[in-house]
């Protein structure tokens, strides 16, 4: 038992180096995970996330959830700090 436990922790030790970021030896180039990072295929994931880095990663074009995905997150987050209705988001109130 004893010895299973050293090798897990060895081969956990092994794998999170691996996800550290490219500045600091490993060959992850984001600082954090997210939903969207993983409903990616692995392919698609490893090439955002592992080939290409930050500056290009933000040259990719929008798509249509991305860009929905980011009024819904505005929308919800109006209504929460500043208290307003779905009616009045929808309507475009501004708050103040």
């Amino acid at each position: 038992m004893y010895l299973l436990w050293n090798i897990r922790k060895l081969m956990l030790k092994k794998i999170g180096k691996e996800f550290t970021h490219k500045k600091d030896g490993g060959c992850f180039t984001s600082t954090h995970m997210s939903p969207s990072q993983l409903n990616k295929s692995i392919d698609q994931w490893f090439y955002d996330y592992i080939v290409l880095d930050e500056k290009e990663r933000k040259k990719i074009p929008a798509n249509l959830k991305m860009i929905f995905g980011g009024l819904a997150g505005q929308a919800f987050q109006d209504m929460i700090v500043h208290n307003l209705t779905l009616e009045e988001v929808m309507k475009g109130k501004k708050w103040v």
